[in-house]
């Protein structure tokens, strides 16, 4: 084989390319989103999702005299190298809001799940906000587009927190709130 041909090797993704946005809080799918699949792009999701478990920092060894001794586990520190990258490119995409809220994290399994809590709190506070939200939204002065991405964004959030919008109720909400009536069609 010529060595001037090499074997197919990916391009290598940068996290800025893939995760175009910085997490507020509105903007929690579409962030999801695209940091769940740059991360299982790069075989890296289970630091997240808890596939890639915290390995123990050193493992039992029996000795020849029957005596244990504790050794570091060579698989420690790549796992520990490897969470801590993933972790610092989630830190690294969270506005400073956020970040506030979850600088106390140790691992990027903690600081992933201590956002979903945050981003999925399934109260009835929330849940009677993000309704009312959607109910009385309206067009006014915005560009129909604009409005349109508003009724999005109220609908993914109530389906983030497990109430989901119907079509026929995102249609009437976007007639609702629209100048245009009924009678009108």
């Amino acid at each position: 084989m010529d060595q001037a041909i090499q074997l197919y090797s990916p391009p290598t993704l940068h996290i800025s390319n893939c995760v175009t946005v910085k997490l507020t809080e509105k903007n929690y799918l579409l962030w999801k989103t695209q940091f769940e699949s740059f991360l299982s792009g790069q075989n890296l999701l289970g630091f997240v999702n808890g596939a890639f478990p915290q390995l123990l920092a050193s493992i039992p060894v029996l000795a020849i005299d029957g005596q244990v001794s504790h050794v570091t586990n060579p698989d420690f520190l790549a796992w520990h190298r490897a969470d801590k990258v993933v972790r610092a490119w989630l830190l690294g995409s969270l506005s400073e809001d956020i970040m506030r809220d979850v600088v106390h994290t140790t691992t990027a399994r903690d600081l992933w799940s201590a956002l979903a809590q945050h981003f999925n709190k399934i109260s009835a506070s929330r849940l009677f906000e993000l309704q009312h939200k959607l109910q009385t939204v309206e067009k006014l002065d915005k560009s129909m587009d604009e409005y349109l991405k508003e009724i999005k964004r109220v609908c993914e959030q109530l389906a983030s927190i497990g109430s989901p919008v119907s079509e026929q109720m995102k249609i009437f909400a976007a007639l609702k709130g629209s100048p245009v009536t009924l009678t009108a069609l």
